[in-house]
């Protein structure tokens, strides 16, 4: 018998979106922009520059609080916990976020599980 693949809660998406968001804009402002400084000050990319990374730093501060619903049993769960790291078999010692990375072997955390139904869900 086949297993099943874990669920997903994309909970990597929001950040990986996010990230390409940024580079595409960076891309169109430099790639739209004039040869002159002096010109490039002036237009609206470059205008909108500094409003857009700090509304993009500002959702990613945002994003990694909200928390995510178990695709078993559909209930929330904390994006924040002592996490266990199945990389280096160690606790991470105080509460971190699911996005980041171990303390100890500095991997990301590809799954986690429901603190309701105890089942395994990818992130």
């Amino acid at each position: 018998m086949e297993e099943k693949p874990l669920k997903s809660v994309f909970f990597h998406f929001r950040f990986k979106f996010l990230a390409i968001t940024a580079i595409f804009f960076l891309l169109w402002v430099i790639l739209s922009g004039s040869a002159e400084f002096d010109q490039f000050a002036t237009t609206l990319q470059f205008k909108l520059l500094g409003p857009f990374f700090i509304g993009s730093g500002i959702f990613y501060l945002v994003f990694r609080k909200v928390p995510i619903k178990c695709p078993n049993c559909d209930k929330f769960i904390s994006t924040r916990k002592n996490w266990h790291c199945p990389n280096c078999d160690k606790m991470q010692g105080k509460e971190r976020y699911l996005s980041d990375k171990c303390v100890h072997c500095k991997q990301m955390l590809a799954t986690s599980f429901c603190d309701h139904c105890k089942k395994e869900f990818r992130l």
